[in-house]
């Protein structure tokens, strides 16, 4: 939708000699009315104020800033309002990141606004004109480590394996030519390996590489790998810099001063000039899908750049995304494969054990007994462990054992978690924090006590069974600093600290040879979560933590905790066969009408009252079901109460439209106050 930008109301100066129209995106930080604005570019602009250019437009009765997208001759003539100042002598956003705001905005029914106040640091978007263009005052570990003066690092041979996976990208980046690659390979197998040769391979021949990886804690090594390899040459972008270290990164990375940008989510709208070659580790990471406006999924991003600059894009994972495997062998991608470990290291034996049994015989620790002789055995011998459990606090809820009532939060509809080390109750949505009720709020019992099991109450309790063993913790409560991440991975790996308790933070990316005993105390955490992807997320999250044993000379067990042996995830995680686990999940999703077989878009409304909320829900359902019609293919499914049917103090429902051609209902899905739209949710 576009339309001048007029206003009756103020009095129009003398116009200045027209040189043209275009159409602006203004950054007001709100959700417009409009997708563009069209500005009149006075005489003494023209040069400046072209495609990508950033301007100062006059929007109501303030001026506003704003990006040029497109020029608009077609609305020569019209009344328009003139642009006010170009603030940049050279366009902030080249034809190629425009062309790929635009396409997430479609794909994703998304303000073209929003998009690109997500592709551009903060610190970017709000620099004046003239203005001092200073460092950060302090730097990050992250950007120490790329900075750092290292002796450039001699690769090594690769296996047969590794250069016919290699194969592909090579072929690709001599003929500047888009092809998209699927590398699936085990734990340990040297993955990052052929992403430096890759690399390497672009950097001669004058082009610039992205490197995605999905959390800031496989940052540490990663960085310094890629540091070593391309000494001086790396950039870092993650949501753990501050605001100045983004806007720093991203100005030298534009300037053409740095060709490798490693980095989370954001990396992939680095401004690299002379692209080369994107990668992505750990293409299976649910933390590559955006959860806020714009929803983008950043693999399908780095696709779209790929194919938008020509340039190849590898994908890589021991357990990819049974789409992206499907579309692998139905000619979406090329497939290859790394099969065995470096060296020819075998994969750690997996021993599962039966907590139902533990129960029966009278053992109620989180250590089931076989993983507490295995502990005792694995220091005495000078090994490290990892115990991996993906919930974190004391107690995941507190509840009165007089009246049955749990402690809930006032403005979610989930339980409180509870912190022993601070002696409070925490909710992981809105934040909201309370001391730990002494009587029961219901009923006035003091009968007040924490039930089930996290990270904090784990630690607590393998340092009473342990008390000589050195513990560390990594977890979103001990990782609040942003050095965080490095300083507990450089404390493991310097041995100052025997045994990692753990969350997902601990289950990809550590490639530590003296891990001798990974310990997975509850695999059950993720398998019964209300999702259809919660067996792939389970298998994948068992095999990748699984992966951080045995990569060094010394034999490694695996001890996996599950109350669901029997469950085809668990099974097929504890043999580490992906294509068998690949297998029966999709025939799961074919007989449900799950992705890859179908798309999937949902709409929520938030709402004060939840009477509300539904009524605007089942309005939704009967308008989108109407204008589609009965021979659409799509299916509108719902109205139903959110996962979290209260967040923040709002009511949400859902409604759900699935099919093949899911852009045929973009058009008619519900717009206006408190709604939100999630095209492909999920990871």
């Amino acid at each position: 939708m576009t339309g001048p930008a007029t206003d009756d109301a103020i009095e129009q100066p003398a116009a200045e000699t027209v040189a043209g129209y275009v159409a602006v995106v203004p950054d007001t930080g709100a959700i417009l009315p409009q997708d563009h604005y069209t500005y009149a570019v006075p005489e003494h602009l023209a040069t400046l104020a072209v495609r990508g250019a950033r301007v100062e437009v006059p929007f109501g009765r303030r001026e506003v800033l704003g990006y040029v997208v497109a020029s608009d001759s077609a609305l020569t003539g019209a009344e328009a309002r003139p642009i006010s100042t170009v603030l940049d002598e050279a366009p902030i956003l080249d034809d190629t990141a425009l062309d790929l705001a635009r396409w997430i905005a479609d794909r994703y029914c998304a303000p073209l606004g929003e998009v690109i106040r997500a592709m551009l640091p903060k610190g970017v978007r709000s620099a004046r004109p003239g203005g001092r263009k200073r460092g950060p005052r302090t730097t990050s570990r992250a950007v120490e480590a790329a900075r750092a003066d290292a002796v450039a690092e001699t690769p090594p041979a690769l296996t047969e394996a590794q250069r016919a996976a290699a194969a592909p990208l090579l072929t690709a980046i001599a003929a500047s030519e888009h092809r998209r690659v699927l590398l699936h390979g085990v734990t340990g197998a040297g993955k990052t390996e052929v992403y430096l040769v890759a690399i390497a391979a672009a950097l001669a021949v004058r082009r610039q590489a992205i490197v995605m990886v999905p959390e800031i804690a496989l940052t540490p090594q990663t960085i310094r790998r890629f540091a070593a390899r391309f000494p001086g040459r790396v950039a870092v972008l993650h949501s753990g810099l501050t605001e100045s270290e983004r806007a720093h990164e991203w100005r030298r990375i534009r300037a053409g001063e740095l060709d490798v940008v490693v980095g989370s989510r954001s990396a992939v709208f680095a401004p690299l000039p002379r692209l080369g070659v994107i990668v992505v580790d750990e293409e299976d990471a649910g933390a590559y899908k955006q959860d806020r406006i714009p929803r983008y999924h950043a693999v399908d991003v780095a696709l779209e750049r790929g194919r938008l600059a020509g340039v190849p894009v590898v994908l890589g994972s021991a357990t990819p995304r049974v789409e992206t495997y499907y579309r692998a062998h139905t000619g979406g991608f090329e497939l290859v494969t790394l099969n065995e470990r470096i060296s020819g290291r075998p994969l750690p034996p997996i021993e599962v054990v039966d907590l139902r049994e533990e129960l029966r015989a009278g053992n109620r620790s989180p250590l089931s007994l076989d993983l507490d002789k295995a502990l005792r055995e694995c220091h005495d011998a000078g090994g490290q462990s990892i115990l991996f459990l993906n919930r974190r606090g004391s107690a995941t809820v507190v509840v009165c054992r007089s009246c049955g009532e749990a402690i809930t939060c006032d403005s979610c509809s989930v339980s409180l978690v509870f912190h022993a080390q601070r002696r409070r109750c925490d909710c992981h949505y809105c934040g909201a924090s309370r001391p730990m009720p002494d009587i029961c709020p219901s009923c006035g019992s003091t009968m007040i006590r924490g039930l089930g099991m996290g990270t904090e109450r784990l630690e607590a309790e393998v340092h009473e069974r342990f008390p000589t063993l050195r513990l560390l913790r990594m977890d979103r409560d001990t990782t609040v600093t942003r050095d965080a991440y490095f300083d507990i991975y450089d404390r493991f790996a310097r041995h100052e600290a025997d045994c990692l308790i753990g969350t997902q933070m601990v289950a990809k990316g550590w490639d530590l040879g003296n891990v001798r005993l990974v310990g997975i105390v509850n695999a059950d955490v993720s398998l019964h979560f209300p999702d259809y992807r919660s067996g792939e997320l389970t298998f994948s999250l068992l095999t990748q933590v699984a992966g951080r044993a045995g990569r060094g000379d010394e034999p490694a067990r695996v001890i996996l905790q599950t109350y669901s042996p029997q469950h085809y995830a668990v099974q097929h995680a504890t043999t580490h066969d992906y294509l068998a686990f690949a297998r029966e999940e999709i025939r799961v999703r074919k007989a449900l009408r799950f992705p890859p077989y179908t798309r999937m878009v949902v709409c929520t409304i938030s709402h004060r009252e939840d009477a509300r909320a539904e009524l605007d829900a089942r309005r939704a359902v009967a308008e989108v079901s109407d204008k589609l019609g009965a021979g659409s293919g799509l299916d509108v499914l719902g109205p139903t109460p959110a996962f979290l049917h209260r967040l923040r103090g709002e009511y949400r429902w859902q409604v759900t439209i699935r099919g093949e051609a899911i852009e045929r209902a973009f058009p008619h899905l519900p717009k206006g106050r408190g709604w939100s739209i999630d095209v492909d949710p999920g990871p």
